[in-house]
């Protein structure tokens, strides 16, 4: 499921730390695919393959997948409680939106859309 993201810390209408995203591996996008992974994770391999072909379709989206328990301290910075969990971040490093879970391929298309 996808959410809106009033209630996520990051979610303050700030942009994200710029060198934090640096690490993370975010680059200029027009938007971002953040997921954050674990090794085991079945729906985590579902996620990558939603999140890959949407990017893939829709111009100037990237997705970026990071290991959660190599990057502590940003899980912690995000408050990334399990895995998968993908953020959708706008052009300026802003949370738009925020997914647990698998979110299916509309879902994820109509969230790049209110960012886009």
């Amino acid at each position: 499921m996808i959410e809106e993201v009033a209630a996520d810390p990051s979610a303050d209408g700030a942009r994200l730390d710029p060198e934090l995203l640096r690490e993370l591996g975010v680059g200029e996008a027009r938007a971002t695919l953040l997921q954050f992974s674990s090794a085991f994770c079945a729906p985590c391999r579902a996620v990558r393959r939603v999140s890959a072909e949407v990017a893939a379709m829709v111009p100037g989206v990237r997705h970026v997948e990071v290991d959660a328990e190599s990057h502590l301290e940003a899980v912690r910075a995000l408050g990334i409680q399990r895995t998968p969990t993908l953020l959708v971040l706008d052009a300026e490093g802003r949370v738009a939106k925020r997914a647990t879970g698998v979110p299916a391929k509309p879902q994820l298309i109509a969230a790049l859309g209110a960012v886009l």
